[in-house]
């Protein structure tokens, strides 16, 4: 699917109606912008895209980063600086 748009006075581009219901993007969603040499790509930020990691880290993950990051003593004496 290939659309075109034009350049407003106020550096704005206007999605067409058919991409925008393609996309599945409303007003007030973020998009990102890629660059690929002359050519820009624009995609729709998944904001769920976390969501599919849940259970990837252990349960206690948070606390033991916690604790690396305050020890400091041990966290040296593991990487062997001291």
């Amino acid at each position: 699917m290939a659309g075109k748009t034009i350049v407003t006075r106020g550096n704005q581009i206007t999605l067409t109606k058919d991409i925008r219901e393609k996309l599945k993007i409303k007003e007030g969603d973020r998009l990102i912008l890629n660059l690929e040499g002359d050519m820009l790509i624009v995609t729709k930020r998944n904001s769920k895209v976390l969501d599919d990691l849940k259970g990837f880290l252990p349960k206690n993950f948070e606390a033991d980063l916690r604790g690396m990051r305050t020890d400091e003593i041990k966290r040296l004496k593991r990487l062997g600086i001291i």
